[in-house]
């Protein structure tokens, strides 16, 4: 009797432990069954240039009571939890439609410092969290070639701007004239097609963005500053000039170089001819100077007589093969004389 009340007890312990144990796990399955979770089929990895705004997708299913927070990795700064923001940089915004899935970062005007890490969290316990990657580059277009091209009227005028990195979706490409867009355009009377436009533009993907400026049969008006303008990038300048001359590279912007060389040589000439009359002068005032002085009665050695005398008599001591003269301003209505040597210098300053 004994034995098989122990035996019943021990039966029913075993069917309550039993009991317990299923009861455990079907709580833990059917909590299991409710806790969120993340679509992970969505981008993750997102290039932009500056400026142009960015998009981070989250989708959570079965998010309940729970909150969804999106953080900047680098300072673990929270930027929004639900749908507030949390802080006070105004360009990160999160979007969500009422009883939607979908928590969708706004990032408005980046700038290469927000290139990073950010993640989107649930604050379930432990926490689950998605990371993504913000790439953001600064686009410049290049126009080829130097910054000054030369073109002979009647020729085609061909430029060509590309931007060699970035996403493929970079719009499009506009050219300016100066301040004004440039289109394409055919001769008076021209069928409208791309062999006959006289103006047209090109622009595809390959490794790069290329876009192709031509101008066919160029003109005097065709002059000017060409800017290659990118939706989404820098732009880049390029000034063509059309000219009707032999070469372009007789074109000289030196005004010193486009002094014609027989002009050069009548200049030096009249520069000789007019400091040898100058020279003369002076030889004759100095020779009238000294007749005066043995005349005159005896005074102090001073005046344009003096030092005519004295550079004559310094003159004579010096070999005539360095004497050499070129004129030079000194401040009055004349022109003073040089006579130069290895060893000597004399000056004639008239008075």
């Amino acid at each position: 009797m004994h034995v098989a009340n122990v035996l019943r007890a021990s039966c029913i312990f075993w069917v309550s432990v039993s009991s317990n144990i299923m009861m455990t796990t079907t709580t833990t399955e059917e909590s299991a069954a409710y806790q969120p979770y993340f679509d992970f089929d969505v981008p993750r990895n997102l290039t932009v240039s500056v400026g142009h705004t960015g998009f981070f997708l989250c989708k959570v299913e079965r998010l309940g009571d729970k909150e969804v927070a999106w953080i900047r990795k680098r300072d673990l700064h929270i930027l929004t939890m639900g749908a507030s923001t949390y802080t006070s940089d105004q360009r990160f915004q999160v979007l969500r439609s009422e009883g939607s899935v979908n928590w969708t970062l706004q990032i408005k005007y980046p700038q290469v410092r927000d290139s990073g890490v950010y993640e989107c969290q649930i604050n379930t316990e432990p926490k689950m969290s998605l990371s993504y990657v913000l790439n953001v580059i600064e686009l410049r277009a290049r126009v080829l070639g130097p910054s000054d091209i030369f073109i002979k009227s009647g020729s085609e005028i061909t430029l060509v701007c590309v931007i060699q990195q970035g996403p493929h979706e970079l719009g499009t490409v506009f050219w300016y004239k100066g301040n004004t867009l440039v289109e394409p355009s055919t001769q008076e009377n021209d069928i409208l097609t791309g062999e006959n436009r006289r103006i047209s533009i090109e622009t595809d993907w390959t490794d790069v963005l290329t876009s192709r400026l031509r101008i066919k049969r160029a003109i005097q008006s065709d002059t000017g500053n060409y800017t290659c303008v990118p939706t989404m990038a820098k732009s880049a300048s390029v000034y063509a000039h059309v000219i009707s001359g032999e070469h372009p590279a007789a074109m000289q912007h030196n005004s010193a170089a486009s002094v014609p060389r027989p002009l050069l040589v009548l200049v030096h000439t009249l520069y000789f001819l007019l400091s040898f009359l100058v020279l003369m002068q002076a030889h004759l005032r100095s020779s009238s100077g000294r007749k005066e002085a043995a005349t005159a009665p005896h005074r102090p050695h001073t005046g344009r007589a003096a030092i005519s005398q004295r550079m004559e008599a310094a003159k004579d001591d010096a070999p005539s093969s360095c004497r050499c003269f070129g004129p030079r301003l000194d401040g009055s209505s004349e022109v003073s004389i040089v006579f130069c040597c290895s060893t000597h210098t004399f000056h004639a300053y008239p008075s």
